[in-house]
């Protein structure tokens, strides 16, 4: 039987984000959601969680938006915000103890306010992806307290094939999820990454993903994808299942 995790990233981003991602844990196909331990929805988010214990909850590591928790230089702008990935300067250079010791009090945070270990780890905008450091330093950290990491085979843990989902336009998604579905059960085990939200003003003034997070949202609540991971009998799980 193929294992499905479907997480949300972005928890505690905003309000808006924090009640979709609810929304579609309790009315959907979501299992789990990655916080952001530095954004402003943080303490509303842990709130939520606490309500909703069967939401599985892992940390998104973050040094593309908003002000770090450590001093690294490396990791900031002039006006000491973090650098999104797609901004950074042809010569920017991260130094990787800086970035460690940031992820590291990351880490450290969210076991201090949610009084447990993360599920497992992803990152904001893909940055353990495209920044070698950062993956460098995410997969440090992810075998230093043995937590998964999404994209990455970490030791302890089974592999999961990694699946994104945007909706930049009505259906998109949708088709491509239903279209794709022989090829996903083929696989046992998989994540697909969604954005689920409701707008708020911190979500339109702060991220160019804002209205296709209310159509991710129509997809993992809708009637249809309840009945094909039913048809597929495809188990709905979270990282706490991978362990080997």
């Amino acid at each position: 039987m193929a294992k499905l995790i479907v997480n949300a990233d972005d928890f505690g981003l905003s309000r808006g984000v924090n009640y979709g991602i609810v929304d579609a844990y309790l009315n959907g196909i979501l299992t789990s959601t990655t916080l952001m331990v530095t954004m402003p929805g943080l303490m509303h988010a842990i709130e939520l969680s606490k309500q909703h214990p069967g939401l599985k909850v892992g940390l998104h590591l973050n040094i593309a938006l908003g002000t770090p928790l450590t001093e690294g230089k490396s990791l900031t702008d002039c006006l000491g915000q973090f650098i999104k990935p797609n901004q950074l300067p042809s010569d920017h250079v991260y130094d990787e103890e800086e970035v460690y010791r940031e992820l590291e009090a990351q880490y450290e945070k969210f076991v201090f306010m949610m009084k447990r270990k993360p599920t497992h780890l992803d990152s904001h905008l893909f940055t353990s992806d495209l920044i070698d450091v950062m993956n460098t330093c995410a997969r440090r950290l992810a075998n230093t307290y043995q937590i998964p990491l999404r994209n990455n085979d970490i030791p302890g843990f089974k592999h999961v094939r990694f699946l994104q989902f945007r909706t930049y336009h009505a259906s998109m998604g949708l088709e491509y999820f239903y279209d794709h579905i022989d090829d996903i059960v083929t696989h046992e085990y998989s994540e697909l990454m969604t954005h689920p939200a409701y707008m708020d003003s911190f979500i339109m003034s702060q991220s160019s993903y804002n209205l296709q997070r209310l159509e991710e949202l129509d997809f993992l609540t809708s009637e249809k994808t309840l009945k094909l991971i039913k048809k597929y009998k495809i188990e709905l799980i979270s990282y706490e299942d991978v362990s080997i």
